[in-house]
């Protein structure tokens, strides 16, 4: 990791990739699995990242019953907007956000965040390289390099944009 970038993580993708908070939050358990979320990261930063904003979808969750760890500035989405809402926002917006370095495990908020000029690392890659001290970050490019779309993605593409085979009579 760099020492140096600051990081915006989405909360529950990082979540879903620790076995012992992917089983809560399947459960739906949010309040014990946050306190579990936060403190791998936490744990898995150098001390000489700056700034680690970790955002979490709001839903059913007790924000105040949750130990954050001092360095980590926690936040919540409201509905309609979601984790991934403000995090595209955040990037967006960012004076720099070549500064940043973005956790997630959604193509399209990793894609906005590179778009920017932001680093990317996804979620699982993110557990990985903690797991071993000596793994290196993978770019989104080599991220991309092994993404293959599947059927719900062109699905998806599909249903936004229409298929090209429409008879227009």
């Amino acid at each position: 990791m760099d020492r140096f970038n600051n990081y915006i993580i989405d909360g529950f993708n990082v979540g879903f990739k620790l076995s012992n908070a992917q089983r809560l939050l399947q459960n739906g358990d949010t309040d014990r699995a946050i306190p579990i979320i936060l403190q791998h990261i936490d744990s898995a930063m150098p001390q000489g990242v700056k700034r680690i904003i970790v955002i979490f979808d709001g839903q059913g969750t007790s924000h105040q019953n949750h130990s954050i760890p001092k360095r980590i500035q926690v936040k919540f989405s409201k509905k309609p907007q979601t984790a991934d809402d403000i995090i595209r926002k955040f990037i967006r917006s960012a004076k720099t956000p070549k500064e940043w370095t973005v956790v997630s495990s959604d193509n399209e908020i990793l894609f906005t965040a590179r778009d920017h000029g932001a680093e990317t690392i996804g979620s699982d890659d993110f557990i990985r390289q903690n797991n071993d001290p000596g793994a290196t970050k993978r770019s989104f490019n080599e991220h991309l390099e092994k993404y293959e779309p599947g059927n719900v993605d062109v699905d998806y593409w599909m249903n936004l944009f229409g298929s090209a085979d429409t008879d227009d009579d």
